[in-house]
């Protein structure tokens, strides 16, 4: 998997202004955004992945396309997957910060439906996955 196809879900606009507003170098915050996605894909996997996050958290998909799931989920899955990738805090707070930019820019996401005091995180689905 490429980067560019990890980072397909995201406006690179997006991620520069992160970068840019947390005070996180551009390309590292880019490496981190692919990163998380590989570990997704990679662990179990996306839909599996979210299979998973549907039963525990009473179905939290806020969107679903060919390419994208959008989801709501506690903090705690954010700081489980800081803890595994190894991240500073203030780079996860950036990385976070990508998914829920991306999140409100996106037309079809209903940001009622979000739980209170849960946070979105964009799944990029793998080509084979998709519907």
């Amino acid at each position: 998997m490429t980067e560019s196809q990890l980072l397909a879900p995201f406006d690179e606009e997006v991620v520069r202004a992160v970068a840019d507003a947390n005070n996180v170098e551009y390309e590292r915050l880019r490496e981190t955004v692919a990163d998380h996605q590989r570990t997704m894909r990679e662990n179990p996997g996306v839909e599996d992945l979210v299979y998973e996050w549907r039963k525990q958290y009473d179905d939290p998909v806020l969107f679903r396309s060919a390419e994208t799931f959008i989801v709501g989920l506690p903090p705690t899955v954010w700081e489980d997957y800081g803890s595994y990738l190894g991240l500073d805090d203030y780079v996860l707070a950036a990385l976070s910060a990508v998914h829920q930019e991306q999140t409100i820019r996106t037309e079809d996401v209903d940001l009622t439906a979000l739980a209170e005091g849960y946070v979105p995180l964009v799944v990029g689905r793998e080509p084979t996955q998709r519907d």
